[in-house]
């Protein structure tokens, strides 16, 4: 009796060690990842004050890498979703964008800092002309003259800035394309709250589509209500834009004044970067030729120098490798390398295709210097062993 119940317990206690040492072996609690997120201050000698900004780096930001900067108004309330965003559309599966820098400038007092001030004439306030030393104007001079330098001196920053703003941040975008067309080459304007008494700043933006090399990219976007004041700037548009000067419009019926920022920046992003995309799923084959074909295209469009990313070579020399063209995506596989010599990645695929080639020394080369970049890289290990035991 005592012999059956010892041996009773004994698979009780079996089961559940077995059973609590499969949840330890299988259950193992993933960590979150962490946001590429920072913040510091600014003190500012135009404004008089110190102002927080806040700045998302996207996923591997590298330093042999510059990137194009978003920078967002009324930043406390947008910073998140947004960052992640364009994290999301930047991404392999998506590339509808590049990796973009996120800057939000966040406020103290909101009114202050977007409200459009005017001259006074004669002591009287002037509503045809704006004030470029108080409100609107001080902020927007605090913008170019002390955000914008900073983030270029603290991030690898390209000359290529997109200007965000929401409701009265959208007035202030509004507002800053008529007074500082060039700052920004992209602006989205959502929902902009345009006060009866600024309606002259649609006459001030026709003039500025009657620059002859007037060039960039505007997207405005309202949710459900009224219409009369971006009707205006749309007719402006279709009667004067330029066909340098890119802009398209969207009226989300189906969202209201405070729900239209999310799909607005999401469209908005992708209409600038509408030519971006490219399928790294697809079957399309690119050599060298059609790789600076592609980019050279980008380059003009966007008005600097624009590279392929090492994911977009690596992808297309493995196509080529898959296709049976060996040699090809041995050329791209040591472009890469040359181009990104941090990658632990590039140096990965090119010992593969030199091992593929029967040139072991340079494939034993190049698997090393990828496990000195990696050292958990465990299929490269298997490889850099598989080939200093073959004779």
């Amino acid at each position: 009796m005592i012999s059956k119940l010892y041996s009773f317990l004994w698979k009780k206690f079996s089961l559940l060690f077995f059973s609590l040492w499969s949840l330890s072996a299988f259950s193992q609690l993933e960590n979150i990842p962490s946001n590429n997120d920072t913040a510091f201050l600014i003190e500012s000698k135009i404004l008089n004050e110190s102002r927080s900004i806040w700045v998302h780096l996207p996923v591997a930001y590298s330093s042999f890498q510059s990137y194009p900067v978003l920078y967002l108004l009324d930043g406390d309330a947008h910073f998140k979703y947004v960052s992640q965003l364009t994290d999301y559309l930047s991404d392999y599966d998506r590339n509808r964008i590049p990796k973009i820098i996120v800057v939000a400038i966040v406020n103290i007092n909101r009114g202050k800092d977007l409200s459009i001030r005017h001259n006074t004439v004669n002591g009287k306030e002037d509503t045809s002309s704006t004030s470029l030393t108080d409100g609107a104007g001080k902020f927007l001079k605090f913008i170019d003259q002390e955000v914008v330098p900073q983030i270029n001196s603290r991030y690898k920053t390209q000359p290529y800035k997109i200007l965000v703003g929401h409701s009265l941040a959208g007035e202030f975008a509004f507002y800053t394309k008529n007074t500082l067309p060039d700052l920004f080459q992209s602006t989205i304007v959502i929902s902009p709250a345009i006060h009866d008494e600024n309606i002259s700043m649609v006459d001030d933006f026709s003039k500025i589509l009657q620059q002859k090399k007037l060039r960039g990219k505007l997207f405005i976007s309202l949710g459900d209500e009224d219409t009369q004041k971006v009707d205006l700037i749309t007719q402006r548009l279709k009667n004067l834009a330029p066909p340098t000067f890119e802009w398209d419009y969207k009226h989300y019926k189906d969202e209201n004044h405070f729900s239209v920022p999310y799909k607005s920046i999401f469209d908005g992003l992708k209409f600038i970067y509408k030519n971006w995309f490219f399928d790294n799923y697809g079957t399309e084959l690119m050599a060298s030729k059609e790789i600076q074909k592609r980019f050279d295209a980008l380059s003009k469009e966007f008005g600097y120098t624009i590279r392929p990313t090492e994911d977009f070579v690596n992808n297309c020399a493995y196509r080529q490798l898959r296709a049976g063209n060996i040699d090809t995506a041995l050329e791209l596989f040591q472009q890469n390398v040359k181009d990104h010599p941090d990658s632990w990645n590039a140096y990965d695929s090119l010992g593969e295709v030199y091992m593929k080639k029967g040139y072991k020394k340079s494939a034993i080369e190049n698997y090393k210097k990828s496990l000195q970049l990696k050292p958990d890289n465990n299929d490269g290990k298997e490889m850099l062993e598989k080939l200093q035991s073959d004779k």
